[in-house]
């Protein structure tokens, strides 16, 4: 069963999915979301398994996480204007590529999504590292203690308080084992070969924090990937759609635009 936040008016003709990362739940999109809706899109934003009240689950395998999705894309369903991700939700929408409609070009955003190369360079080993380090960060934030709104706020000034909100609420409605599950499963978190596979009828656009900010690990490994567009915002750490909601909006609007009008309904 799903579980889904939505925003704007179901007969709407355009249509955007908003996919959340990892220990936030759907609730994290409301300022791009509600910025979508004014724009005349109906917005569904589903969370991911083991997040918000999503199912919870023993698979927590990349391939789990996305077929819990593929519901949303039934014929029945009209298709997507538009796709967006963010961290492990980029990765997600990458997994879903492969089921999207072949009859129209479906734009599609990465927001800082966690790429790293399959081999073992240096680069490669620090990003594992870090990666590990997250993990135990983030385990340690879902099991034993949750920051306060005021602690995020304090450590992401251009966060508003429902942003912090928001942040503490996935976190408490996250299911630790699957967390834990998440990291074990995917390891060691390279999905690079998902990039080589890019179906032609998809626009795919990343968009990254600023490396002087929060590590990167997407630059070097999208740059081998000539039809893959990629940005930066300035100032922005890994949180992209909570300090800069107005830029995300924005590549959204230009996105559909550069593909041309929405999809009818099937």
């Amino acid at each position: 069963m799903l579980s889904l936040t939505c925003w704007g008016s179901p007969s709407a003709t355009k249509h955007a999915l908003l996919i959340h990362g990892l220990t936030s739940s759907s609730g994290c999109w409301f300022r791009v979301a509600q910025a979508l809706a004014d724009e005349g899109y109906f917005v569904t934003a589903p969370d991911l398994l083991g997040h918000g009240t999503a199912p919870r689950s023993v698979d927590c395998s990349l391939a789990a996480l996305a077929a819990a999705l593929h519901p949303l894309f039934d014929a029945r369903c009209p298709p997507f204007s538009i796709i967006v991700g963010h961290s492990l939700g980029a990765v997600v929408a990458l997994a879903l590529l492969p089921i999207l409609p072949t009859t129209h070009i479906t734009p599609v955003i990465l927001l800082d999504p966690p790429l790293l190369p399959p081999d073992q360079t240096p680069a490669h080993r620090q990003s594992i590292q870090r990666m590990e380090k997250s993990c135990a960060v983030v385990i340690e934030e879902v099991t034993a203690k949750i920051p306060t709104v005021e602690e995020f706020m304090c450590a992401n000034p251009r966060w508003s308080r429902e942003d912090a909100v928001w942040k503490v609420l996935g976190a408490q409605l996250c299911d630790p084992a699957a967390i834990e599950a998440i990291f074990r499963q995917n390891h060691p978190w390279s999905f690079e070969h998902l990039l080589k596979t890019v179906p032609s009828t998809v626009h795919l656009s990343i968009i990254a924090g600023d490396p002087a900010m929060c590590p990167s690990f997407f630059v070097d490994t999208a740059k081998a990937f000539p039809h893959i567009r990629t940005s930066i915002i300035e100032g922005a750490t890994h949180s992209i759609h909570r300090e800069f909601p107005q830029a995300v909006v924005a590549a959204v609007l230009a996105a559909v635009s550069a593909a041309g009008e929405p999809p009818s309904k099937l």
